[in-house]
């Protein structure tokens, strides 16, 4: 477990993240943030990309689990729509909603993801909860005050591509 938020493993967008980039860490649960990692905070219906991406998950034996801050009915919203399960309200960087998760999946921090767009948010959970931490980047920079917390983010980005190596369309930290 760290207490820096430096991901392991970061991408363009999640539809760049393979199965086989996750089962070849042992990965068999990943957890998603929502806002901005899997749909932008104004898209209210999960598309037919997101959901055929969630599908191939599914069909090489992925758990798929949507874990969010959000207070609001989004989360059960796309979580349906996916048919995948969800914790909103998680509380993230914090970790007992993840260890939560993981107790109801039956899986360890060994055998669990988090993939999300925030580093002192998903980033530090994840690495905070010894589980691979997987940035990909945000949807949307149009609002004003996410563009600065996500400016104040940069230092940490900046040392994952540092240390980073290219697999296909995303880069993986070197352990």
């Amino acid at each position: 477990m760290s207490a820096l938020p430096i991901p392991q493993v970061t991408a363009g967008s999640v539809y760049d993240l393979t199965p086989e980039l996750f089962l070849r860490r042992g990965v068999e649960a990943v957890l998603l943030d929502l806002d901005n990692t899997l749909a932008p905070y104004s898209q209210h219906q999960a598309p037919p990309a997101l959901r055929n991406w969630i599908d191939r998950l599914r069909a090489a034996g992925l758990t798929p689990f949507l874990l969010s801050n959000n207070r609001g009915e989004r989360p059960a919203e796309f979580a349906r729509a996916l048919g995948i399960g969800y914790a909103k309200r998680a509380g993230k960087p914090g970790t007992a909603a993840l260890f939560r998760v993981l107790k109801e999946l039956g899986k360890t921090p060994e055998q669990a993801a988090l993939v999300g767009d925030q580093v002192y948010t998903d980033v530090l959970c994840a690495r905070r909860a010894g589980v691979l931490a997987v940035l990909v980047r945000p949807i949307s920079m149009k609002n004003p005050l996410l563009a600065l917390r996500y400016g104040a983010e940069a230092p940490f980005r900046l040392l994952a591509r540092g240390r980073a190596e290219r697999i296909g369309k995303c880069t993986e930290a070197k352990p």
